[in-house]
């Protein structure tokens, strides 16, 4: 039955991947390994931070919110009205993406086939090099143009790889080419210093546990309660959310994907902190405020396997 349903996921999901709006990255039906992997890690996470017990506690949380406010506005009806509605149409938002995502794979698994007929024909070396190329080449190819078309490939493989070798890139790029690399300003009152970070709260709770710095999910190791230390987040990056303690980003804003999920799970969260990944190492103690922006390094030696704790 396990099989089965692992199946009819791959059937119904399998088309999502990391940074799926990228033709050319591959997808979970045909590389699964990175969700497996986060599956994986969700054994480990405790009972008490199990997510059917989290999004239960949100939920009595979410009641009593609605509740407040409505004697505070003096509408209680209304406000209860308007909650139940918003609830039961919000996941709506997502639709679009989703059905963009399923078309997008449909066309990529055509485009292979493809690809495949230009490697029998000589033309590729590669059936996923044809996402190398410029739409107007495509059609140039069925045109019958002639060109040396692996040469291309090759030639734009090489500067994929040294862009590749990036660890950051600017926040702003301005028009005269000048590009931008601090993090946002501060709300807080704190200077930064040796063992103070500062960032724009984006996720209100403090949180007091372990950092893991994380490049990739694919490749990421995050244990249950760890906080995750990137240089941002897109949909791909969702699933670690539930094994998170807490969410540290180099860019990002109120409203970009990081900030929204990390309130949507309850977890504190903090972004735009200049050189995050850099300045921070996997296994240090800190301490995060998401109300105030602020990050307190407790110890500065590295500890693997030391386990959290909450504030």
């Amino acid at each position: 039955e396990k099989s089965q349903q692992s199946i009819r996921f791959m059937s119904d999901y399998g088309m999502r991947g990391l940074c799926e709006i990228d033709f050319g990255r591959t997808r979970w039906r045909k590389e699964p390994s990175p969700l497996m992997q986060t599956l994986k890690s969700y054994i480990d996470i405790d009972e008490d931070h199990a997510p059917d017990k989290v999004f239960a506690a949100g939920e009595v949380a979410a009641e009593d919110a609605i509740q407040r406010l409505g004697k505070e506005l003096g509408k209680p009806k209304l406000v209860s009205f308007l909650a139940r509605r918003t609830r039961a149409i919000a996941g709506i938002r997502e639709l679009p993406k989703f059905t963009i995502i399923k078309l997008m794979g449909i066309v990529r698994t055509k485009m292979i086939e493809e690809g495949e007929k230009l490697v029998e024909s000589d033309v590729l070396q590669d059936p996923k090099d044809i996402f190398l190329l410029h739409d107007y080449e495509i059609i140039a190819i069925a045109q019958g143009e002639e060109r040396n078309w692996k040469d291309v490939i090759t030639e734009r493989k090489a500067v994929m790889a040294s862009e590749a070798t990036r660890s950051r890139v600017p926040r702003v790029i301005t028009s005269d080419g000048f590009g931008f690399y601090g993090g946002a300003a501060t709300k807080a009152n704190v200077a930064e210093g040796e063992n103070v970070l500062c960032g724009e709260p984006v996720s209100p709770g403090t949180y007091e546990g372990r950092v893991r710095i994380v490049h990739s999910p694919a490749e990421s190791q995050l244990r249950p309660g760890e906080i995750l230390v990137c240089h941002g987040t897109d949909p791909a990056w969702t699933p670690l959310f539930l094994s998170a303690g807490a969410l540290l980003m180099e860019v990002g804003g109120l409203m970009t994907h990081g900030s929204v999920v990390a309130r949507e799970y309850g977890i504190a969260a903090i972004v735009g902190i200049e050189k995050v990944t850099e300045r921070l190492m996997t296994g240090q103690l800190v301490r995060i405020d998401g109300s105030s922006g602020v990050v307190e390094i407790l110890e500065d030696e590295r500890v693997e396997d030391a386990t959290e704790t909450k504030a």
